[in-house]
């Protein structure tokens, strides 16, 4: 294997994963840029590969993981303003999207404040809370597919659904194009502080959780619910529990 590629072999995922549990990893890469990731995917041509963010939502097993991972290294973490749209590199985590647009007054981003992970995760899953979710937000997406190639997808050619799109699974996110609209430094810091209390308030503090991990059902009662009326909310399994 050339060294312009930066592949770890026998990585421990525990310290990649939200909730520090998980085997080795036999090929763990680190592309430095995009360039780097659509060389390496040129001359290798596999789609045996998972890409990792900051493992928030993921479960690694104790035996490992036999396939190669792909975690975005130092390049894919840019976040800047460039003809008057908000570009934004796919290992950048939703939080810091968040602050960066209330530093520069931009509306819409708030709901960012309170999910864990990082953008493109989030674009591909169409992440959302109060209301509002990556559709309502994203211009362009920039990704490499299996082979290598480089592309990008306007919105409209996207189909956004909730808490999912169809993105082909083949296709790693490395930059998305937000559009921009300017608010008021105030009212959007007011947003952010109210959404943050209210996630406080209504969730588990100080353990490790994930969050709002179960789709809501496309009928009357919340995830929530069900869980709690059918009993599942005792349900433990070993120190898991929900």
């Amino acid at each position: 294997m050339s060294n312009k590629y930066q592949i770890l072999n026998d990585t421990d995922l525990s310290q990649y994963s939200w909730f520090g549990i998980g085997g080795k990893a036999k090929n763990f890469f680190i592309p430095s840029d995009s360039d780097n990731l659509s060389d390496y995917l040129i001359e290798n041509n596999s789609k045996n590969y998972f890409v990792l963010g900051s493992g928030s939502n993921v479960l690694f097993r104790d035996t490992g993981y036999s396939n190669l991972i792909i975690k975005l290294g130092k390049g894919f973490r840019n976040i800047e303003i460039k003809n008057n749209q908000l570009v934004v590199g796919a290992g950048v985590l939703k939080a810091q999207v968040s602050e960066f647009a209330l530093k520069n007054k931009i509306k819409n981003f708030e709901f960012l404040c309170c999910i864990p992970g990082m953008v493109g995760g989030g674009v591909f899953m169409n992440a959302g809370c109060f209301g509002s979710d990556f559709s309502k937000i994203v211009k362009e997406v920039r990704g490499i597919y299996s082979n290598g190639n480089k592309n990008y997808l306007d919105k409209n050619k996207i189909g956004f659904d909730y808490r999912k799109t169809n993105l082909p699974e083949d296709f790693v996110i490395t930059e998305v194009v937000f559009n921009i609209e300017d608010g008021n430094f105030d009212i959007i810091n007011s947003m952010i502080n109210e959404f943050k209390k209210i996630k406080s308030d209504s969730q588990p503090k100080n353990i490790k959780t994930g969050g709002s991990t179960f789709k809501n059902p496309q009928f009357s009662k919340k995830a929530w619910e069900l869980i709690k009326e059918s009993g599942c909310d005792k349900v433990k399994f070993g120190h898991a529990k929900f």
